[in-house]
């Protein structure tokens, strides 16, 4: 049987008080059992540790070589207790989140804040990415969590829905279809709009549920950054489809926003996670408070 650490901590507390007495007292424990204990370390390790004066005792050679190693080890331990009440507290640690360039830039900065006014100690890294690559880090453990759009596609990640994320037009002032309260795929498939690359998830959710309609859009433009979609617009060069996520930004730009029915479309964002793996309590809390926020 290899010492353990109660057995190491009866060494070296003898023998900074090289007292039998003194050193069953500052531990809680008593002398008997304090004597049990060396005898045990001293039989584990083939070696006496200490010469007994009656109830003192003083420091073999042995003794004296072994004893800033057992320090270290007791000095390692603490500090291995400490630093997993940090974690648990969250007063230290780290959460990685990654996601698509338009929740990090209008959905996880509301949540970043709250989440680091509770756990200031706690460090967010966030990689801000095109959504294809949100998988493949949650996958391979370089983000903790990764947002994502739901397909219909199986994955080997576990997905939590987030919220629904409703279709909708960006138009200019004063383009005729901004005098509708609302717009139809129908009307939107004889204008020129500016959409997604065919690649995204968003854009292939899309063309599949409309392609089910008979309904197929006309793109102008196939852009890979919201921020080019809503310039895009801004400067009348057509309409652009995106999701309701995208609203405070268009609006920022003075755009008119129209929600799209008939049929009305949406698609569903999802938290993934790796399968089988606890989250570190301090990604356990932001998925909690992520999971119960909602889109400005």
């Amino acid at each position: 049987m290899k010492p353990n650490l109660s057995e190491l901590q009866v060494f070296v507390t003898l023998a900074e008080s090289s007292h039998f007495t003194r050193a069953a007292e500052r531990l809680g424990i008593s002398q008997s059992s304090l004597s049990a204990a060396l005898v045990k370390l001293e039989k584990q390790l083939g070696a006496r540790l200490f010469d007994r004066h009656t109830r003192a005792c003083s420091l073999t050679d042995t003794g004296v070589a072994l004893l800033p190693a057992a320090r270290r080890l007791l000095a390692d331990w603490e500090h291995l207790l400490s630093d997993a009440r940090d974690f648990a507290q969250f007063t230290r640690g780290r959460v990685t989140v990654a996601a698509p360039n338009a929740q990090c830039a209008l959905l996880l900065p509301p949540v970043i804040r709250a989440f680091r006014e509770s756990h200031p100690g706690v460090r967010v890294v966030l990689h801000d990415v095109p959504e294809h690559e949100v998988h493949t880090l949650v996958r391979t453990g370089a983000a903790d969590l990764g947002i994502a759009t739901q397909t219909d596609a199986r994955i080997d990640l576990t997905a939590t829905a987030l919220f629904t994320d409703q279709f909708v037009a960006v138009l200019p002032p004063g383009h005729a279809l901004s005098a509708r309260r609302s717009l139809e795929w129908a009307q939107l498939a004889r204008e020129s709009i500016i959409g997604y690359l065919p690649g995204n998830p968003v854009r292939r959710l899309l063309d599949e549920k409309l392609a089910d309609r008979g309904i197929a859009l006309d793109y102008a433009f196939e852009i890979a950054l919201p921020w080019t979609m809503i310039g895009l617009a801004r400067e009348g060069l057509g309409i652009a489809v995106v999701t309701m996520a995208l609203r405070p930004l268009a609006q920022w730009h003075g755009l008119e926003v129209r929600p799209i029915g008939r049929p009305q479309l949406a698609r569903t964002l999802v938290l993934l996670r790796t399968p089988g793996n606890s989250l570190s309590p301090a990604a356990a809390a932001f998925r909690d408070l992520l999971t119960g926020a909602t889109p400005a």
